[in-house]
């Protein structure tokens, strides 16, 4: 806008803005975070992987490592 406008304009203006571009924002916003978090649920099984059925094995270390 070429000229100064007032407070109350001002406010009109941020108010639209906020009514037609915020609802954009937010949903931008909540399918990222829901892109993020697909990615570190994927990613956790091979974070907290356990070995199964590793009592055993143990054992057999322990044989091999002793004469």
């Amino acid at each position: 806008m070429d000229e100064p406008i007032g407070n109350i304009a001002a406010g009109g203006l941020l108010g639209f803005f906020l009514e037609e571009i915020g609802p954009t924002v937010y949903n931008r916003a909540v399918a990222d975070v829901q892109e993020r978090l697909l990615a570190r649920v994927s990613e956790l099984d091979f974070e907290v992987q356990e070995e199964e059925f590793g009592y055993w094995r143990k054992f057999d270390k322990l044989r091999k490592g002793k004469p």
